[in-house]
């Protein structure tokens, strides 16, 4: 479900609203608002409110940001997720929770790939409880750790950036995952320096099962990250615990050492695939379940 406010010019107002008719949408509000600026300016704008099942949304916001009326410049809209809606459709119709618009799904993942001062606490701290869980093998302490790493929206970010064709949003999602990386590795190097070898944790797959494991949790990722009823920390778990033990490794081994028959090499060419084959499931998820780029990018070159 979804309420969208689109604000824009006076005398767009019904053109916006045929643009929702055309989306499936039965009714549409149209309200006179006067905005001041800065400068003391003051526009006349129309203001089109509108209460829809998911799927009617995102393809009123699809078309109506590839419209010829649409002027980015002019132009803004608002999408929020109220507890309900109790309108004119049955609840089977106005509940349905797929797909969520591709806004909803950018702009999620663009506020998890910012690298903020939050971002790297969270990532350092969470990876310090990570390498030490791996270094005494407790299993409760390295799910603590995963908890709150946000590694897979990086990856996931990559994909729709990709899909879309967003390119200042993928190369965003890539200095986020190398950022969080970097991290990782830092966090298991500092364990190591008030720890003793060896590492308890030994729970590694190879690298066809990887690509397996990752092919999956990308899917199943990019379905939650479309779906309203998703349970997208969940799956943040699964794709974090599969993936972050890897760099955790290497940042032990750092002050460790690394022993004749430990098997680098094939940790980090697992490592490799599982974040390739993350990001590529994600993508041709994003690719099949219809997010489309046209609207974003115009938005986005301003």
């Amino acid at each position: 479900m979804r309420l969208v406010t689109v604000k824009a010019p006076s005398g767009q107002g019904k053109n916006i609203a045929q643009i929702a008719f055309e989306s499936e949408i039965e009714h549409v509000s149209i309200l006179q608002s006067r905005q001041y600026s800065s400068n003391q300016s003051q526009t006349e704008l129309d203001v089109v409110e509108i209460e829809t099942a998911t799927p009617k949304a995102r393809k009123f916001l699809e078309s109506l940001m590839v419209s010829s009326i649409y002027d980015p410049e002019t132009f803004t809209f608002s999408v929020r997720h109220p507890e309900s809606i109790f309108g004119d459709e049955p609840p089977k119709e106005e509940t349905w929770p797929i797909v969520r618009p591709t806004t909803d799904v950018y702009q999620e993942l663009w506020q998890f790939t910012q690298v903020t001062k939050s971002l790297v606490g969270r990532v350092f701290l969470s990876a310090i409880l990570l390498a030490y869980g791996m270094v005494e093998d407790m299993l409760p302490l390295i799910i603590a750790g995963l908890l709150f790493l946000p590694y897979h929206h990086h990856m996931l970010g990559i994909g729709l950036g990709i899909q879309l064709r967003e390119w200042r949003f993928l190369w965003q999602g890539l200095l986020a995952l190398l950022v969080t990386t970097v991290l990782i590795v830092a966090a298991g190097a500092c364990v190591a320096l008030f720890t003793n070898p060896p590492i308890g944790f030994e729970e590694f797959g190879t690298p066809l099962a990887g690509i397996v494991l990752s092919a999956v949790i990308g899917i199943a990722a990019a379905l939650a990250a479309m779906d309203d009823a998703g349970r997208r920390e969940l799956i943040g778990l699964a794709a974090t615990a599969h993936i972050s033990v890897y760099p955790a490794w290497f940042g032990l081994k750092l002050i460790f050492g690394f022993d004749a028959a430990d098997t680098w090499a094939e940790h980090l060419l697992t490592f490799s695939l599982n974040i390739s084959t993350l990001i590529l499931a994600a993508c041709l998820t994003f690719l099949v379940l219809g997010m489309k780029g046209k609207g974003i990018r115009r938005f986005a070159r301003r």
